[in-house]
């Protein structure tokens, strides 16, 4: 064998390596979620969505201007707080179907928002849960000289997303009247969390037209959350101003509800600290 045939034979050697390369980083780059898409007429179908961006709503309640109040509150106490309404990226491989999430502490909670879901042009509907580290919120709002934001501390928790979902042209009719609710358990028993109409909050439109990228093939976005309700027990987190003697639920359950086509989905998952007992970080 020539020389020059043995080059060449290292160079195809180098091809078939560099190409099943790349196939396996293309293979574990990938983040699928697999729905199962109910139509108005009752038949599933299938879809899966390849998860290329992942969008967290800042301060998606309607009342916009309320809530700027708030915000200007914020800024004249010497806070640096971003444009309301708007919208935070995350990284998309954290969001999960699974009914366990890991977490580091249990200082850790969720809040129920619906999901918009882009599957090949089309809009999915789901409904979620933007899990968030309370204590890191704080913390991190100090280290950084009085921001207020929680983009940061949501890189710490999986967001999470029930299997289900609506086609969007099946609800946007009558969008305002969906409604939201979720559950926790709380002395061994599930409890009411929330339960809130989605026109308490910005409407899916609202986001398309000012934040165009949501639209995008694989783009999820969760779409803000409601008020805890006041029968919750003031020992659970409920975003006091203070998390002293706060318990935090060892789970957390959540479902969209359309009372115009009487169907709901629902999903719930275990939230499970992963450090030992005893740890500081708990």
């Amino acid at each position: 064998m020539s020389l020059s045939t043995r080059k060449f034979g290292k160079f195809k050697y180098f091809i078939v390596l560099n190409i099943f390369g790349k196939y396996i980083f293309m293979l574990l780059s990938k983040n699928e979620l697999e729905f199962n898409v109910n139509s108005i007429d009752n038949a599933y179908v299938n879809r899966v969505v390849n998860v290329e961006k992942l969008f967290s709503c800042r301060y998606g309640d309607r009342d916009v201007e309320g809530v700027s109040q708030v915000l200007n509150i914020k800024r004249g106490n010497g806070y640096k707080v971003h444009t309301n309404p708007g919208i935070c990226r995350r990284s998309r491989y954290l969001i999960t179907n699974d009914d366990v999430i890991e977490v580091q502490g249990w200082q850790t909670s969720g809040e129920v928002e619906f999901v918009s879901i882009i599957v090949d042009d089309e809009i999915l509907i789901s409904v979620g849960s933007d899990n968030n580290d309370r204590v890191l919120t704080d913390m991190w709002s100090e280290f950084t000289g009085k921001i207020y934001d929680s983009a940061k501390t949501k890189q710490m928790v999986p967001a999470s997303i029930a299997n289900e979902a609506w086609k969007y042209d099946d609800v946007k009719d009558h969008w305002d009247s969906i409604r939201l609710k979720s559950y926790v358990t709380d002395s061994g028993n599930r409890i009411p969390y929330q339960d809130f109409p989605l026109s308490d909050l910005l409407d899916l439109e609202y986001y398309f037209r000012n934040f165009p990228d949501l639209k995008s093939t694989g783009s999820i976005f969760f779409g803000g959350t409601g008020d805890v309700l006041s029968t919750v027990p003031k020992n659970l987190f409920q975003f006091q101003s203070s998390l002293k003697d706060v318990t935090f639920p060892p789970d957390f359950h959540f479902e969209i509800y359309d009372p115009v086509l009487d169907r709901k989905i629902s999903h719930g998952y275990e939230i499970l600290s992963i450090e030992e007992s005893g740890s500081l970080s708990l």
